[in-house]
């Protein structure tokens, strides 16, 4: 992810405490906000790699979905401000325009939400307070529909029947929730556990692992709707005064898998199994340069299990496999150089396969040390070439990011200082709301013996 900052215009911090010694007018002056405090929440499963900039002036950060910018310090004034998403050409789209009142000691909370026609900006308020070992909490929804949730919490370790309602969420709507056990609204720093329900029912639908809220300093939580791989789902963002946004999955959310067989014939077909504890498991059988639906499983840790029918020796049988809440993982089994069976593990991206595409390479070519990849645009040649990926070993896997456009694919290797070209594809063009892995694997049936694969 790019961030960019200027720090002539901007303080970045996750919190503030200033300290100062003499009377007792300096302390207070030296205790209070002075500032104008600015951040920005991609919240839309919509949008691309979202910029905010001052009209005619420095950008100011940068955010994609469920992500945020550091807090921005900014003198009291007036301001213009833009939110831009680049197109395939590199091109600058508008995404909308918001124009401020700065005030000291206030924080503005600008999120990003709606689908890719009703994009907008919401500007949430508030004034900031010095705070003791306590913390604030707001809260908000930004799932584009006509749903509500309950909002419940809890001190970690207590059940949900222990639990305390603090608000309804519905989308774009913005509340500061009261703590139910102190003398005021604030919370006291500590774990606590966040629940959802349908209102007025008394079931969770959502449940968070214990999150920590150490710091004295405003949080807020937003829940939205998963995107990319594992679409559909609840999840809760953590935001406080820095980019570093913690995402919590319902603690018993599913997780996702998908296998793709790469080996060579083309009756070898593969039984897979995963085994986990407590009776866990799930099994498939996958054709030969085949990717296979996802199978929804528990999550959970297992044994990956694979036969390849009629050869015995293409077999595993002990390879572990990590499935969190949330994750959607792809697992390509291929033929080792000893013709033994190996597997390739990784996450698939949960972000919106929309206005840009994040591919996962794997290299399946044993004969060479590296495979390049290149991916050319219509102006572009090997030279200028903005997108590729370098130094890609085998048996290994990368991810790219790459704009909504049509790319011509070069696999290249290098032998005795020499470039080789050991395949090519034109006009690929990626499908929009998908996950797409690229193998580079053997292909006797091609004239240079290998072939690149897209497949999703």
């Amino acid at each position: 992810m790019i961030k960019l900052f200027s720090k002539s215009l901007l303080c970045i911090a996750s919190s503030l405490f200033l300290l100062a010694c003499g009377s007792d007018k300096d302390k207070e002056e030296a205790t209070t906000y002075k500032q104008f405090y600015l951040q920005f929440y991609n919240g839309s499963p919509a949008s691309a790699l979202t910029y905010l900039r001052v009209v005619d002036g420095l950008t100011l950060g940068s955010a994609v979905y469920g992500d945020a910018t550091s807090l921005i310090n900014m003198e009291n004034g007036q301001l213009a401000l833009e939110f831009y998403r680049q197109d395939s050409d590199d091109k600058e789209v508008l995404v909308d325009e918001l124009q401020m009142t700065l005030n000291k000691s206030e924080k503005s909370l600008l999120v990003l939400s709606g689908g890719a026609a009703t994009q907008n900006i919401a500007e949430h308020r508030f004034k900031r307070e010095e705070l003791s070992s306590e913390f604030r909490l707001f809260a908000s929804s930004v799932i584009a529909d006509d749903s509500q949730f309950d909002l419940y919490m809890s001190e970690a370790g207590t059940p949900f029947s222990e639990a305390h309602k603090l608000t309804t969420l519905a989308y774009q709507e913005f509340s500061e929730t009261s703590y139910w056990g102190g003398p005021t609204d604030n919370f006291n720093l500590g774990n606590y556990v966040v629940y959802l329900t349908i209102p007025g029912q008394t079931e969770a639908v959502f449940q968070s692992a214990p999150i920590a809220f150490n710091f004295s300093t405003e949080y807020a939580i937003f829940i939205r709707a998963t995107a990319g791989a594992h679409s559909g789902n609840i999840e809760l963002d953590v935001v406080a005064n820095s980019s570093s946004v913690i995402t919590y999955p319902d603690i018993n959310e599913s997780a996702q898998y998908r296998i793709y067989n790469s080996l060579l014939s083309a009756s070898s077909l593969l039984h897979v199994s995963l085994e986990g504890s407590g009776g866990k498991s799930s099994e498939i059988e996958v054709e030969a340069k085949t990717l296979s639906s996802y199978v929804d499983i528990d999550f959970g840790s297992y044994r990956l299990s694979a036969q390849a029918r009629g050869d015995e020796n293409l077999s595993i049988n002990n390879h572990f496999v990590s499935l969190n809440q949330g994750d959607s993982k792809a697992l390509v089994l291929y033929q080792k150089t000893d013709n033994s069976l190996g597997s390739i593990s990784f996450n698939e991206s949960t972000l919106p396969q929309s206005f840009q595409y994040q591919i996962d390479i794997v290299n399946l070519v044993a004969e060479y040390s590296l495979v390049e990849l290149y991916f050319l645009r219509a102006d572009e040649t090997l030279d200028s070439a903005k997108y590729h990926i370098s130094a890609l070993s085998y048996a290994k896997s990368k991810s790219i990011t790459l704009p909504d456009d049509r790319y011509e694919i070069l696999a290249l290797v290098t032998s005795n200082d020499t470039k080789l070209l050991i395949d090519r594809i034109e006009q690929v063009e990626f499908i929009n709301a998908n996950n797409h892995i690229i193998v580079i694997e053997s292909e006797p049936t091609s004239v240079t013996d290998y072939k690149i694969r897209v497949v999703n």
